[in-house]
Formats: structure tokens, C-alpha cells, sequence
């Protein structure tokens, strides 16, 4: 079956090189006379160290040179901008300290209510 597999789709007599359950279900029955549905069909295919491979979907109106275009010029800006907004505005990247009233020290719940027992 591996050998029959290596050949590739297209000399198995299929329009692409693709390989599918169905197609491989296909070839199974017309060679051995043996049908396999094709949902069962991917785990003996995995204990013959065959394994199952999506392609990655692409939309069709994708245009890499837009894309291309689009990551240096615009997202360089659109990061820069970015990382000067977070400094600037996030108080949580602070470090918290004792002088400051009101804010827990580090290592304390902020929620947890500090006992004054003596």
C-alpha cells in the first residue's frame, strides 16, 4: 500500500496530487477489491506511519504583495505607536510601593484586608 501511496495521486489516475480519505479509499477498493469507509481509514493508515496533513486554508482574493507591503510600512507603525501608548498609560506596569497609600505591597492579595494586631 505504501508503494501505491509513494507513486503520488496523480499516477494513481486522479486529477491532483492531493491525497484524500476518499481517494485513498478509492485506490484500496480498485487494487484489492477491499472497501473501507473513508472515515476508517486514518487509523491503520497511522500505524503504517502515514499521518494526516490539512492544508492551510487561503482566501482567495489574498494578495501577497499587499500583504507584503501592508507588514513593513504600516504595522511597523501601528507597533511603534503602540508600545509608546502602553508605557506611557498603563499603571499597572509600575512596581507597587509601601509610601504609596492605598496600594497593597508586593506579595499581599490587594483584595485581603490587612490586620493591625499587636
Amino acid at each position: 500500500m505504501g508503494r501505491l501511496l509513494d507513486r503520488g495521486a496523480i499516477a494513481a489516475g486522479f486529477a491532483t496530487e492531493r491525497w484524500t480519505l476518499e481517494r485513498i479509499a478509492a485506490l484500496i477498493e480498485r487494487e484489492f477489491g477491499v472497501h473501507y469507509h473513508p472515515r476508517y481509514l486514518e487509523r491503520p493508515l497511522k500505524a503504517h506511519g502515514f499521518s494526516v496533513q490539512r492544508p492551510a486554508t487561503r482566501a482567495k482574493e489574498r494578495d501577497e504583495l499587499v500583504i507584503a507591503v501592508w507588514s513593513k510600512r504600516d504595522w511597523v507603525a501601528l507597533k511603534k505607536s503602540r508600545t509608546a501608548s502602553i508605557a506611557r498609560f498603563c499603571s499597572w506596569m509600575r512596581p507597587a510601593t509601601v509610601s504609596e497609600p492605598g496600594r497593597a505591597r508586593p506579595g499581599r492579595g490587594a483584595g485581603s484586608p490587612q490586620s493591625s494586631s499587636g
